[in-house]
């Protein structure tokens, strides 16, 4: 039988668990890795109705992008949701493991596949996390576009309802972009510092929108819920996983969506 030990391994070689940002809580999250596995689920986040499909569907591993413990938790009081839905994947047997910022940061994984949904060419890394490893990619686009037709081609290329612009003029010409997945507002003073045309990242601030345009910068913000392109992403490495380490695993992408946000337009 395939062991969880055995999925981490081969999963550590591509997103190595060293790579994170310092406190990143990635790695084994609930369960033992020395549980058996027979299927797998691939998910943004380990949220409510993710536990409740995986529960469904007899999944014994959950791997997720987003960390399901971000903070430790105080106590089991079932009657906190969050702890509730602890007490449900321990019951059902279920392993959660998370891969975070160590595939924002590890070669042809979430950067470089978001580089390729947007398009870009000439690819470099972008935004350098403390120990030097870039958590985000920059290149250029396939032509020139005014910012808000920019805005327009970040919303269909990334498949999103809704997008933010930030800039100081609708008629700005975009030609180069930076950008980190998910939330990397901390980083749009790194597309200045490029030279670059425009940062693409979510959750901007309302205050950090008035500094970027203050600081002749032009931004599009898609929201976080992007990156559930991991989800399909990590299924296809496992998938090619499997075939090659002989698991008889079954890998499914979870169907449920995570995203909090509903825009009414």
């Amino acid at each position: 039988m395939t062991k969880v030990k055995d999925i981490i391994a081969k999963l550590n070689e591509r997103f190595p668990e060293n790579i994170a940002s310092s406190g990143d809580p990635v790695g084994l999250q609930i369960g033992s890795v020395y549980a058996e596995v027979t299927k797998i689920m691939t998910t943004l986040d380990v949220r409510p109705n993710v536990v409740d499909e995986a529960v469904e569907k007899g999944v014994d591993l959950i791997i997720s992008h987003h960390p399901v413990m971000f903070r430790p938790a105080r106590n089991l009081d079932f009657s906190d949701p969050q702890n509730a839905m602890y007490g449900k994947i321990i019951a059902n047997g279920i392993t959660v493991y998370s891969i975070h910022t160590n595939s924002d940061k590890a070669e042809n994984s979430s950067s470089d596949w978001q580089a390729e949904e947007l398009g870009l060419t000439d690819v470099e890394p972008f935004a350098i996390d403390d120990d030097g490893i870039a958590v985000g990619r920059k290149g250029k686009l396939p032509k020139p576009l005014k910012a808000i037709d920019f805005a327009y081609y970040v919303k269909k290329q990334m498949n999103v309802d809704f997008v933010r612009l930030i800039t100081a003029s609708n008629d700005k010409m975009i030609s180069t972009v930076g950008f980190v997945c998910g939330d990397g507002g901390k980083f749009w003073r790194d597309a200045l510092k490029d030279n670059l045309d425009a940062y693409i990242t979510g959750d901007v601030y309302y205050h950090v929108g008035h500094d970027m345009i203050s600081s002749g910068l032009t931004v599009v913000d898609p929201g976080h819920y992007t990156e559930s392109l991991f989800k399909t992403k990590c299924a296809e490495i496992l998938n090619d996983f499997k075939a090659d380490e002989k698991w008889p695993v079954e890998i499914i992408v979870s169907q449920e969506s995570t995203d909090p946000f509903q825009d009414l337009m």
